[in-house]
């Protein structure tokens, strides 16, 4: 986790803009904190994204071109974003549904 502090200074460093598409905090409500490195994999360093961006780029969306501008490339990229893991209750659910 960053602080307030850290990551104003972080925003202020991207002239609070989104990394991805360069849009102002202003254009787009909120910058959100993207862990370049998924927290589930270990990782710390964290740019500010649009809502739009983070989503795409925790989803594995973003194109080559997009990957670029935070150094990466559509390889490298597939093993830092999140971990994908299910939820304990949704055996308990699909349990349910086949047993009655």
């Amino acid at each position: 986790m960053v602080s307030k502090t850290e990551w104003t200074a972080i925003k202020a460093s991207h002239k609070n803009r989104c990394v991805i598409c360069g849009k102002t905090e202003k254009q787009v409500g909120t910058l959100e904190k993207a862990h370049i490195k998924a927290r589930s994999r270990g990782g710390t360093q964290i740019l500010p994204m649009c809502p739009t961006h983070h989503k795409m780029y925790d989803q594995n969306k973003l194109s080559a071109t997009q990957l670029k501008k935070i150094g990466q490339t559509p390889a490298t990229s597939k093993h830092l974003t999140p971990r994908k893991t299910r939820r304990a209750t949704d055996d308990y659910y699909l349990g349910w549904w086949i047993d009655h």
